[in-house]
């Protein structure tokens, strides 16, 4: 199978980054991984990805602002809310912040297939 493109997630719990590079990869995408959002921003300027997952509530940074940040280097790629904690946001909190949408922990495949499907341009990446 082809790769889709790439994707990058952010999140401090190393069995999600597990379990989500083993979901991208089943469904044809090259999966980045990272725990550090000082890693991901340095990644974002350096890589081209086609969507970017970030989890919300981490220790040295709030998912939002983290978004914010990867939205001023890089408006156009998608991202996307990915924590158990969704509810914690008000629409308007994830909206400001930039993200094009969000996934609750645990995700299925088919949720992240169809999210990226929808939002993501595979000729990008």
């Amino acid at each position: 199978m082809p790769i889709k493109g790439k994707i990058l997630v952010v999140d401090n719990e190393t069995d999600q980054l597990n379990m989500m590079r083993e979901i991208l990869r089943r469904i044809g995408y090259e999966a980045k991984m990272t725990d550090n959002p000082e890693e991901a921003l340095k990644m974002i300027t350096t890589e081209t990805f086609s969507a970017v997952f970030i989890d919300l509530i981490m220790p040295d940074i709030e998912g939002t602002d983290l978004c914010e940040q990867i939205k001023g280097v890089c408006p156009r790629v998608p991202v996307f809310a990915f924590s158990g904690h969704t509810h914690l946001y008000s629409a308007e909190q994830m909206e400001r912040a930039g993200f094009d949408g969000s996934i609750r922990k645990p995700a299925t495949i088919e949720e992240i297939e169809t999210v990226l499907t929808r939002n993501v341009n595979s000729d990008k990446g």
